[in-house]
């Protein structure tokens, strides 16, 4: 059994269909504990609070002592975990991050409280102090992180991350739903998440 903490990202409202809904219910059914909250306030956000909702989840999660505790996010929900690491707001090392699609803060103007520089070295300490296994993957073509997944957080990070060819920004509007590599991923680390 495993503690699953989900991180949407930005506008999601955990629509049926989205990828990370099946991952929810697969996990569960399988006796996963998962916590997939709602965000406040997804169209116009405001990292801060969405900080608050990320640390109470986190605590509620150390709270039960038996289980690896595994953070999936995907978009700003990534970002949402980095400038959680970087401000020393997550305390405790959780076993395994994987961040999907990660948008470039460069393009995150909009967001209210954002305040990550993913090119300074303490903030890639920091996320790698967050978790024991760090993982990005991302799509080639993906119009939010415009220069490139490995030059936006590959390099900065240190990682070389799995490549999904062609899958956009990994959402529902690319076409991308059901995804069985990232529910094996839960139970099996070294399971190939490129498997649709």
């Amino acid at each position: 059994m495993a503690k699953v903490l989900i991180l949407h990202g930005w506008t999601n409202r955990r629509q049926q269909g989205h990828w990370q809904r099946h991952l929810a219910t697969a996990l569960r059914q399988q006796g996963h504990i998962v916590a997939y909250p709602q965000f406040p306030n997804p169209d116009e956000p405001k990292l801060d609070e969405w900080q608050e909702l990320l640390v109470a989840e986190l605590d509620i999660l150390a709270e039960i002592e038996s289980g690896e505790t595994i953070v999936i996010g995907h978009s700003l929900g990534c970002i949402n975990w980095i400038q959680g690491a970087a401000t020393g707001r997550i305390s405790n090392p959780v076993d395994r991050v994987l961040l999907v699609a990660p948008a470039d803060p460069r393009m995150l103007g909009e967001v209210e409280g954002l305040k990550v520089d993913i090119n300074d070295p303490s903030v890639a300490a920091a996320v790698h102090a967050s978790t024991g296994q760090l993982l990005v993957l991302a799509s080639d073509k993906d119009k939010w992180t415009p220069r490139g997944i490995q030059a936006t957080f590959g390099e900065p990070l240190g990682v070389s991350p799995v490549i999904l060819p062609g899958a956009g920004h990994l959402s529902l509007d690319d076409g991308f739903g059901f995804w069985q590599g990232v529910i094996d991923w839960v139970n099996d680390p070294k399971a190939d998440l490129t498997t649709r």
